[in-house]
Parts: C-alpha cells; structure tokens; sequence
C-alpha cells in the first residue's frame, strides 16, 4: 500500500495494512527562502519517513505580508514572533489592502511548494499550511475580537480582503502541486461567542474550501488551543481533524463517535520536554494506540513538534509506530 492509498483509506475510516503517522516541525532559519525551506523539509522528510507532508511556513508569513514586522523566533514552537503590528485602533482597520499573494513571503511559500512538489511529486501526498482568515487577522491585530464587538461592520468588511488573499493562497498552493491544505485556526472555541464563531470561522472556512478544493484535493483542519467546538468542526467539507487530543476534550475515541473522517493525533510532544529516554516515548504511543477504538487514526502531534525534543526522540517515536500492529 503506497501513502497515497494509506492516506486516502485512514481519511475515509477504512481499515489499512498499517498505521499511518505524519511528523513536523518548523525550521527557523531555514525557513527564510523557498529554497532553504525546501532542503530542510526534505532532510526532515527523508528522516522520518512521515506518511503525509506538511509544509512547515513561517509562522507569520502571512501577517508580514499584511505590516506586521517580525523579529526572532519562539525557542519552543520555532515560530517567528511578531514585534510590532500594523493594526493597534480600531480604525487602523482601513488601512488594509489587497495584496498580491504570488509575491512577498506569501509567494516565497508558494516557492516553497514548488521545489517539494517537483521532488516527491507521486511518492507522498503534500499539504501546505493555511491559516484561518480570522487567524491572520489575530496576527496583524492583536485585538481583532475586542475591535471586531465594537464594529462589526467596518471590521467585517476588511476582514473580507483577508478572506480573499487566503483564498486566493490556498489555489496558488493547489497549483503549486500541493495535494491538500492543512488548514489551521485559533479561534474555533470560546474565545468567541456561537455566533461569532459562525461568522468570523466558519463561514470564512466553508468558502475558503468550497472555492479552491476539488475532488482530488484534501483538507486537514487543524483546531489550536482547548475545548474546540468539535461538533460544528465536523460540519466543515473537511477530510480530516487535528487537534491537541492528549491534552484537551475530545479524546480520539470520543471524536471517533462524532466525526467519520481521518483523525491526526496521538502524540503529546509538548509534554516530551523531560523525555530522555526513548523507551518513555514508546510507551506513551502504544497506550495511547492500544486505547483508541476504531479506524482512521493518523498518529501525529497535536499541534507542532516542539524545538526541544531532538531527533533520536522524534526516531523512537516512528519505529514504534512503525511496530504497532493492526
């Protein structure tokens, strides 16, 4: 069974000949060219062997894009960390304008996919991150909520053109050779009302999807932070769900109930800081597989591989997945 069918079985729920995982990290420095980007992915790739390639962007490739400036990266999540940003009043939000997403670090991510889809084109299914509109606004506006409750419609109306250029994004990644979007949000839990949540996530996703993705096309939503409204989650065309199981509800047998698609998850990397020894990793992932009831499963971390956890780790980790029968 090569990864494509693995992958395609696992987002289906079906039974397959093995257990499918997908492992990844962001490479600071690294990830400043496409092509930089690109020997690093593939180093990581050619390592760890993952059964779905995740495109590992800058973390605020999209906000610079946007005015936000960025400075060094966060020693944890190996993420830049913006510094300054260009939205600090509510009528900043007029100063938004349309941007031209073949260029910037926009288009360097573009760049990016370019160069990995040339090298594994047919060997493994590619995904490049997306970030929610909402979660690029979060980045660019550091009170977008607060902003967005005073006047929804002056921030409604810019919030459309973030809308757009990852809209616009996710086709020229798709064009690019990716395979699908790993399509990651803040947002999609209580730190906005239910009807917040309709407006400023949901609908902006459902469009984003509807408006690039076809048949052959996949989307993993990634889901940060706790207590995500799964079940609304569920109602997206989505393919497959990520979200931080080990640490927050539901877990993967309880999602198993509600959601029929693909579930990434499994690996709690965040809490391998204190980790040393390998065997303790291999523990970890066989209780947590020997736990879970179903099919469908697609072992990963529940968000980003943390800086700290080094690479004889991360190889523990595969070969006892690799180990886990069906």
């Amino acid at each position: 069974m090569d990864k494509f069918d693995l992958i395609k079985k696992s987002f289906k729920a079906k039974p397959t000949e093995k257990v499918a995982y997908a492992v990844w990290k962001h490479f600071p420095e690294f990830d400043k060219s496409p092509e930089s980007l690109f020997e690093a992915q593939m180093s990581f790739q050619n390592k760890f062997d993952s059964d779905i390639l995740k495109i590992s962007v800058s973390g605020r490739a999209f906000a610079s894009d946007f005015g936000t400036e960025v400075g060094g990266y966060d020693p944890v999540s190996g993420s830049r960390i913006g510094v300054k940003y260009p939205i600090e009043t509510l009528e900043d939000w007029w100063n938004v304008k349309k941007i031209d997403v073949t260029k910037g670090e926009f288009g360097k991510q573009i760049n990016a996919m370019k160069l990995i889809h040339r090298e594994v084109e047919g060997k493994i299914p590619t995904m490049m991150t997306v970030f929610s509109p909402l979660m690029v606004a979060s980045e660019i506006d550091r009170n977008v909520v607060s902003h967005y409750r005073k006047d929804p419609h002056s921030v409604g109306e810019q919030f459309k053109i973030i809308i757009t250029a990852m809209t616009e994004f996710t086709n020229a990644s798709l064009d690019a050779g990716a395979d699908g979007i790993f399509l990651a949000t803040q947002h999609f839990n209580d730190r906005l009302t239910d009807e917040e949540r309709m407006e400023l996530e949901f609908r902006p996703l459902k469009s984003l999807i509807k408006k690039t993705l076809n048949k052959n096309n996949f989307v993993v939503l990634h889901l940060h932070g706790d207590k995500p409204d799964y079940k609304l989650a569920t109602k997206l065309p989505i393919d497959a769900i990520n979200w931080h199981d080990q640490q927050t509800t539901p877990s993967l047998s309880e999602a198993r109930e509600i959601f029929k698609g693909g579930l990434l998850g499994g690996l709690n990397t965040e809490s391998w800081k204190d980790i040393s020894n390998p065997i303790d990793v291999s523990s970890l992932i066989t209780s947590v597989y020997e736990s879970f009831e179903g099919s469908g499963l697609i072992i990963s971390p529940g968000c980003v591989i943390p800086q700290f956890v080094n690479d004889s780790i991360i190889e523990a980790a595969v070969t006892t997945i690799k180990n886990l029968k069906k």
